[in-house]
């Protein structure tokens, strides 16, 4: 019996898998795509002597035959140079990329002489696109060639994935290879309008352009925004025998209280310096907080951001890593879905390690938004057992972000943090002033995530009952500004655009990306700020073509790619209409 090759994009990937795999595989990597449509520069090079005769040909024709030739001639080139041919079938004429000549010559050479090929690529729409160009350029016989795919590189997994090879799923192809061509198009439909109108050298992208408005209206908003003042008065009160708390003055004649203007809060002041301060209410009453979600790519790229200051780019990298390592599940997800075999493992987990009242009598489930795909797994370790500091070979921050997905993980299969929450509301005349705190009575699940919450939440009240009189201290009005809605940073850019559809989790990192390289936007102090030339191409697609920059008809295509790759659209319908 022959050998096996089987085929993965990276070389890290490739390594772990090859620990897997008996000596009968050969595991070789085409480190990233291998084909795409022409690059600039490309171009087949045109004949002079042809380059003439076609001249000569030219000057016989009539005046209307010149146009409809230079017509027919200008098409000709930019299907060339698109690569693509909408009036024939959406034909294709992909090429291997410069550079992975050698690459592609040696996977046929393997494949030559091995009995199967598998294509062991990622599980997402380009990882089964990039296994398709895999088959398309090494060629041969396609019943030789077989599809796995794995949520995780573990040798459990990776056994399974051998055990029951598939086929590659064309509709998934045709869902990546619909949305290069669109955005192949749209490049090539609105380039030329922004060389004309701006500058040479610009693009725009049917995604980032989307991103580049987002941005470039809340800069517009913030610009046109105009601060309204306000003022907010506390009053230090103490109770008998126990320390001052501080509460807040919230209505006065039972309407909110929100002096405009000094003379207001000074006028409120005076009148709350005269006044008795009398208990009119407590509430106590039992809250809970429920364990968190595991990760998607999403809300990883957000809570790496807030939690380790990470870029998005950054996030994804380390992720990368972790995954081709086999340390954690698959990191392209919006799925919040868990293996019941992953379930188990965490829940036995949770029994070892902690007392009987942090597992909860069933697993916690999650739903996933509507379209998630739910055959994919949340982001979560791959062995709920080894913990950060069993890691190999990871550098620092990637071994932080391990830290975090586990504690997420775990922590999502425990039972809720359980707390008391106070209101206490004191009377002075016509005012109401209120304090809250809260006092947590069980940390469930906080005791591995950590405990969140607002400024101040967190405070213990004195047992201050009804009718209790409490001595002024001291009344502190502060003046206060209302501000316009803030800057989007990478967390929250990704948040919104999830928010409207627009991407999907394996675009995210490259759109924020894509956007500060050519110029449209900046980051300063992890915030995005948009540049004039991302001001006036947004202004200008928005003219001529806004149904592109409609967040809308973005998310709209999103969902009909999505229809694509579950076979119920025909690609070539999508592009078409």
């Amino acid at each position: 019996m022959g050998k096996s090759l089987v085929i993965v994009e990276s070389p890290a990937k490739a390594k772990t898998i090859n620990k897997y795999l008996g000596p009968d595989f050969i595991v070789k990597s085409s480190i990233g795509h291998i084909r795409d449509l022409p690059t600039a520069g490309s171009a087949a090079q045109v004949d002079a002597k042809e380059r003439a005769a076609q001249a000569a040909i030219t000057r016989k024709l009539s005046p209307e035959e010149k146009v409809q030739h230079r017509k027919a001639k200008s098409r000709q080139q930019l299907v060339r140079r698109m690569g693509i041919d909408p009036e024939h079938g959406w034909r294709a004429d992909y090429q291997i990329l410069p550079g992975k000549e050698k690459v592609v010559a040696e996977l046929r050479k393997l494949a030559a002489s091995s009995d199967a090929i598998y294509l062991a690529t990622d599980l997402d729409r380009e990882g089964e696109a990039i296994a398709w160009h895999l088959r398309e350029a090494i060629g041969g016989d396609d019943s030789r060639y077989q599809r796995v795919v794995f949520n995780e590189i573990t040798k459990k997994a990776i056994g399974e994935a051998f055990e029951h090879p598939a086929h590659l799923d064309q509709n998934r192809v045709n869902a990546q290879q619909a949305r290069r061509f669109l955005d192949r198009v749209v490049g090539y439909m609105v380039s030329p309008l922004l060389w004309a109108k701006v500058a040479r050298g610009l693009s725009a992208g049917r995604v980032q352009s989307v991103a580049v408005r987002l941005i470039v209206e809340r800069e517009r908003e913030i610009r046109a925004f105009v601060p309204e003042e306000y003022w907010e008065i506390h009053a230090d009160l103490e109770p008998d025998g126990a320390d001052a708390v501080r509460f807040q003055v919230r209505k006065h004649a039972g309407a909110a209280f929100r002096p405009a203007s000094e003379e207001a809060a000074r006028a409120a002041t005076t009148a709350l310096e005269q006044l008795p301060y009398v208990v009119s209410d407590r509430e106590d009453k039992p809250t809970r907080s429920k364990a968190p979600a595991p990760f998607i790519t999403s809300t990883l790229q957000q809570a790496a951001s807030t939690r380790l200051g990470f870029s998005v780019k950054k996030t994804m990298m380390m992720a990368q890593r972790l995954y081709e390592a086999g340390y954690i599940t698959y990191m392209r997800t919006d799925s919040t879905n868990l293996s019941d075999e992953a379930v188990r493992a965490c829940r036995d987990y949770i029994a070892a390690e902690f007392p009987p009242a942090y597992l909860p009598q069933a697993p916690n489930r999650y739903s996933s938004k509507e379209g998630a795909q739910e055959a994919h797994e949340a982001i979560r370790p791959s062995d709920v057992n080894l913990l950060q500091s069993g890691l190999q070979g990871m550098e620092r921050d990637a071994e932080r972000l391990y830290e975090m997905i586990w504690r997420q993980f775990v922590a999502g299969q425990m039972t809720p943090a359980e707390y008391t929450a106070t209101t206490i509301t004191v009377t002075a005349g016509e005012y109401e002033l209120s304090a809250k705190g809260r006092i947590i009575r069980f940390d469930g699940y906080t005791r591995v995530q950590g405990a969140g919450g607002r400024k101040g939440e967190d405070e213990v009240l004195p047992d201050i009952q009804k009718a209790d009189t409490l001595k002024l201290l001291a009344l502190d009005p502060a003046q206060h500004f209302t501000k316009p809605s803030p800057r989007y940073g990478e967390a929250s850019l990704v948040r919104e655009l999830e928010k409207r559809g627009i991407g999907r989790p394996s675009t995210y990192a490259s759109i924020i990306s894509t956007i500060q390289d050519r110029g449209y936007v900046r980051l300063e102090n992890k915030r995005f700020y948009a540049e004039k030339m991302g001001d006036i191409v947004t202004q200008r697609l928005q003219n001529s073509f806004s149904e592109l920059l409609d967040y809308g008809f973005t998310a709209s295509m999103e969902e009909r790619l999505d229809t694509v790759a579950q076979g119920q659209l025909d690609w070539r319908d999508l592009l078409d209409s």
